[in-house]
């Protein structure tokens, strides 16, 4: 910790809850959070991206008009670049799809040229 930097008291019970004079409580029935306490995936680079990579190309040139850059949000706009991306280069188009697919599962060949693994040999002889 930086000598500049300030340290917050954090009163707590012995259960770990804020205690009530704490300025982190918040009034009963409200989370501090303006959503009411819960994610909304839309609002997430994920969505937006599969949303996108699903649509036809007419319904992605009117989601265009209908989605002004001034009218995105960051997530939508960064996404919409990314699929616009995609669409010329085959890296990027790599990288959606791994965003949105998953990657591709790879195999790894763990071989000693035929000698046992010294890992593998002790665990034998301990399990003994």
């Amino acid at each position: 910790m930086s000598k500049n930097s300030k340290k917050i008291k954090r009163d707590r019970d012995k259960k770990g809850r804020f205690v009530k004079r704490n300025k982190y409580v918040f009034p009963k029935g409200k989370s501090g959070n303006p959503k009411g306490g819960y994610w909304n995936s839309e609002d997430s680079i994920g969505f937006q991206y599969k949303k996108l990579i699903k649509m036809t190309v007419d319904e992605f040139k009117r989601w265009m008009k209908d989605y002004p850059e001034k009218e995105r949000t960051i997530a939508q706009e960064l996404a919409y670049q990314s699929v616009l991306k995609a669409r010329k280069d085959l890296a990027y188009l790599k990288e959606v799809t791994d965003r949105t697919e998953g990657r591709a599962s790879q195999s790894i060949d763990m071989t000693s040229g035929g000698k046992p693994i010294p890992i593998l040999d002790y665990i034998k002889k301990s399990k003994k």
